[in-house]
């Protein structure tokens, strides 16, 4: 088993949770699974990985509340994304393929 992965994913869902104060997450399928980011305030548990009955796994990942505009705003605005998880640490994150420089954003022009 290689020590991480790298795999794209091509669509997401957000969920906001009633009932619980301040509970957001993001879920995508990947290849090997399915990745849930979870964003809380405070202390954060460490990212864990398990492996269902059928060999897939379920990738649980914990970021900072503060950061959930800028997951949101990556998901909305670039492409292709992939996610990437090291299995020796449970670091992960959320990342572009290579672009240009200079590439901007398309702009409406007025006449």
């Amino acid at each position: 088993m290689e020590d991480y992965i790298i795999e794209e994913f091509k669509a997401y869902k957000v969920f906001l949770l009633s009932g619980i104060e301040n509970d957001a997450s993001i879920h995508f399928n990947i290849h090997s699974g399915v990745a849930v980011i979870r964003f809380l305030n405070g202390s954060l548990p460490k990212n864990e990985v398990f492996t269902k009955d059928n060999g897939t796994k379920l990738f649980k990942v914990h970021a900072p509340a503060a950061n959930y505009a800028f997951y949101i705003d990556i998901m909305r605005n670039e492409g292709p994304l992939f996610f990437f998880y090291d299995f020796k640490d449970n670091v992960s994150y959320i990342t572009t393929s290579e672009e240009p420089v200079g590439e901007g954003e398309l702009t409406m022009r007025t006449a």
